[in-house]
């Protein structure tokens, strides 16, 4: 019920705001701003009133968790925690493996991965199930000199 209620509220505040500037644009206003303004409380309050009705169907320990806000951090350790992650999977890696192993969400690890592809890097290749493989080959294992003089 709260949130009809706060649903009919935003759109009556959405109606006076566009009466007010119906009201505006043919000449004839007098209060436009104090409109405005009351339709835009109108909005907000109703907005508020949705807001709290579906934290209200959460659970409790989900509605009283604080939020986490994570540090920003600096490029060049966002760089360094790609890389050792790269390192640890022996110089190939994918965006998903980066987003495990490191902090980053899989679409910020896949921002990292392309800026560093675009910077060469590290080379992109394309399996046959359509995953991007990032190489990054200075970080691949060397091989020993007997293998490398067989090769």
């Amino acid at each position: 019920m709260k949130s009809i209620i706060g649903w009919a509220l935003a759109a009556f505040g959405v109606f006076g705001i566009g009466l007010e500037i119906d009201k505006l644009i043919n000449g004839t206003a007098d209060h436009t701003v104090a409109g405005i303004i009351l339709g835009a409380v109108f909005v907000l309050g109703g907005l508020a009133l949705v807001r709290s009705a579906r934290r209200a169907k959460l659970p409790p320990e989900l509605r009283d968790a604080p939020v986490v806000v994570r540090p920003s951090l600096d490029s060049r350790d966002v760089e360094r925690a790609v890389l050792a992650c790269a390192q640890g999977h022996g110089g190939r890696v994918t965006i998903a493996e980066v987003a495990t192993g490191t902090h980053l969400s899989f679409t910020e690890a896949k921002e990292v991965l392309e800026e560093l592809s675009r910077a060469g890097a590290c080379t992109v290749d394309v399996t046959e199930n359509g995953a991007f493989i990032y190489e990054f080959t200075g970080l691949m294992p060397r091989e020993t000199a007997p293998s490398a003089l067989k090769a």
